[in-house]
């Protein structure tokens, strides 16, 4: 009998030899975008009662985004897939890391081809999701990766980082992924990739979306249930997982820390609608057999998590969902808070310098021979530095109808249009400060560090002006998007730079008279004027500031200028002055 059973086991081994033989990774090599294509279209093809191929709107390279699902039941109909838990793996954002195609092409013909596909969950794979960068292959461009020989380039067919595109949506891609990610309403999201940085012992690192800004209950069972199941399994496997290296400083030894990750990347984004985020990093020196062998163990050990939870996962989404619901008020911006921290294992080597033989000066240097295993400071934690009333609607004046499109385009919003014209009190905000990039970055240059002053003020609103409810489960999304001071708000990356143009000006040698008598007239502008002239020596030489601080003060200066044109309504509307806003 046990000569039988060793038997059986030798032929099942020979047999996954040969199967993985196939596999270009195991010859440090990855797929094409064509051959990952017709991978997928085969196996479809082969195993239509499990798996189904599907096209999505377009890439800006010409062709469509593919997306290819997997089901142990065979239901992958869109009732189906509201009825399940849907784990969505997003591949080759950035095509010269290209560990997730191989490692989802084996572990989709694993699954297909020997029927074990974990039940209760449906697995929805894009397969390379920068088609543009994907068709930019080379030998080259990653200079400090290890493998394969030739991969795709980062930037798409625009030159964009189509992560960084998840709120400015510049990319056809972005707008295909919005259809997706609508569509399938994962549970959970992976996004899969190589890592840049620091040099130790592990392969897979995590980056899990932060905690702190997550909603709270899934906050609660991502760290006390999901990750403790997935870093022990990674660690059975013989791929001891650590969080991503983030280092504090230049080396590991002195602590690594969080990625906040805030809605212009991927996982960013899918947090704002309650789907537990995920990035697998692997090493990008380790060989390229074990980067992709790491990121499908990983994704195995996800998935199967999913399966054996599904009715618990479901509930914690509702709860989730819940919360959210009834949340009055909500955080823009964090900083990361080094006063705690969390230690962790780490396998890590030697870091030292030595002379450089390029500069001469010292250099730093990981000596591979003196590997080293103890416990490093894991800052994880970060705090609120600003927050925001949510108001019961946004209003924008139809005038900038262009962000309503991408409003639209993602789940569980509502837009309504006025049907007549109609004067509401509102609050809104004038932008009184800000900085902007001196160069550009992703086709934009961001704002940051804005600074607003809220104001109460009744304005005239005309027929066809957009309403937004913010009593919805894009809640987070809309307010992320829509408070100017939010760091990836629409205002930040540029959608309302006309208003901060002051539009009429005036002519000094005209005003001179004007000015003059405003200040005999007004003691305490006079008073104002004469306390900033002594505190401020540039602002007491200059003729033209102090002619324009006056300006400011007349009647003359226009009220629109910086004012922020989206405002906030906190009171209920009449629901007979709206009509449903098609798109």
């Amino acid at each position: 009998m046990m000569n039988q059973l060793f038997s059986l086991l030798t032929l099942l081994l020979i047999s996954f030899s040969a199967h993985a033989q196939q596999e270009p990774f195991l010859n440090n090599e990855t797929y094409t975008f064509d051959q990952t294509v017709e991978t997928y279209k085969d196996l479809a093809q082969a195993f239509p009662e499990n798996s189904k191929y599907l096209e999505f709107g377009q890439s800006d390279f010409g062709k469509p985004i593919p997306l290819f699902l997997m089901s142990a039941s065979g239901e992958l109909d869109t009732s189906s897939i509201q009825r399940k838990n849907v784990v969505l793996i997003n591949n080759a954002i950035h095509p010269g890391e290209p560990c997730g195609v191989d490692a989802c092409v084996f572990l989709a013909k694993q699954w297909l081809e020997k029927n074990q596909i974990p039940k209760n969950v449906i697995i929805a794979i894009i397969p390379l999701y920068n088609v543009g960068g994907a068709h930019n292959r080379g030998c080259c461009s990653r200079a400090n990766q290890n493998g394969p020989a030739e991969y795709g380039f980062r930037g798409n067919a625009k030159n964009l980082d189509l992560n960084r595109d998840f709120i400015k949506a510049d990319s056809r891609n972005t707008h295909s992924f919005y259809e997706i990610f609508k569509w399938l309403n994962p549970a959970v999201f992976v996004d899969t990739h190589t890592s840049n940085g620091a040099d130790y012992q592990h392969t897979m690192t995590l980056i899990t979306s932060q905690l702190d800004k997550m909603n709270p209950v899934l906050a609660h069972y991502t760290k006390n249930n999901l990750n403790p199941y997935l870093f022990k399994k990674m660690e059975k496997d013989n791929y001891p997982m650590v969080p991503y290296v983030h280092t504090l400083k230049k080396t590991p030894d002195d602590g690594i820390f969080d990625y906040l990750e805030t809605p212009r990347y991927s996982t960013g984004y899918t947090n704002l609608f309650n789907c537990v985020s995920y990035v697998s990093e692997a090493h990008m020196l380790k060989s390229y057999q074990d980067r992709v062998m790491s990121t499908y163990k990983f994704i195995v050990h996800l998935t199967q998590f999913l399966s054996k939870n599904e009715e618990e996962i479901f509930q914690i989404r509702k709860e989730a969902n819940l919360y959210l619901s009834q949340q009055t008020e909500l955080a823009l911006n964090w900083e990361l808070d080094t006063t705690r921290f969390d230690t962790i294992q780490f396998k890590g080597y030697t870091a030292t310098y030595k002379t450089s033989e390029v500069t001469g000066n010292n250099r730093l240097f990981y000596d591979r021979n003196q590997p080293w295993e103890k416990h490093i400071r894991y800052y994880n934690r970060y705090k609120v530095t600003d927050k925001v009333d949510i108001p019961k609607y946004y209003i924008i004046p139809q005038a900038w109808r262009d962000i309503m499109h991408l409003i639209a385009a993602q789940p569980h919003t509502s837009i309504y249009k006025l049907k007549a014209d109609v004067e509401m009190d509102i609050e809104g905000y004038y932008i009184n400060d800000y900085k902007t990039r001196q160069t550009p970055y992703e086709g934009h240059y961001l704002h940051y560090q804005v600074d607003v002053e809220k104001v109460t003020k009744r304005v005239g609103y005309v027929k066809g002006d957009f309403v937004i409810p913010t009593q919805s489960l894009a809640k987070r999304f809309i307010v992320e998007t829509l408070e100017p001071h939010a760091p990836d708000s629409y205002f930040a990356w540029n959608y309302f730079d006309a208003i901060l143009q002051q539009k009429e000006w005036f002519s000094a040698y005209v005003f001179e008279d004007e000015a003059a008598e405003m200040l005999k007239s007004d003691a305490t502008l006079n008073a104002a004027l004469e306390a900033k002239k002594k505190s401020d020596s540039t602002f007491a030489k200059s003729d033209f500031a102090q002619l324009y601080y006056l300006y400011k003060k007349s009647d003359h200066y226009e009220r629109s200028a910086n004012f922020y044109p989206v405002t906030r309504l906190t009171n209920e509307i009449d629901m007979t002055l709206l009509t449903p806003a098609t798109f």
